[in-house]
């Protein structure tokens, strides 16, 4: 029984902007795909705030983005919570780039 799991292809390097995020949905679920100076990050695609926002509509700042519904803040790169301290974490997936290929580990 093969028990490794395949990196799902994101797409091209040259797809996402710096300081930029996109959504990326696979398998009905959906992710933020950040691309910032520091490289490609990624999280759940949703806030934990009520509304669910997309993290694709985030204003990103730096290493910060901020949730476009409720206006709190995380870290894009650990995905703790900065305004509010009290909010659940955001998950965090391993993201990389090879020869120009993006490619996110669930």
């Amino acid at each position: 029984m093969n028990t490794e799991i395949e990196p799902v292809h994101i797409g091209q390097e040259d797809d996402i902007e710096i300081g930029s995020v996109e959504n990326f949905e696979h398998e009905e679920i959906d992710y933020a795909i950040f691309r910032l100076e520091s490289g490609f990050f990624a999280t759940q695609g949703h806030c934990v705030c009520e509304d669910q926002a997309f993290l694709s509509e985030s204003n990103v700042e730096g290493e910060e983005l901020e949730c476009a519904s409720c206006g709190n803040t995380f870290s894009i790169v650990s995905g703790d919570p900065i305004s509010d301290l009290e909010l659940p974490s955001l998950k965090i997936y391993d993201i990389y780039e090879e020869e120009g290929d993006i490619y996110l580990n669930l």
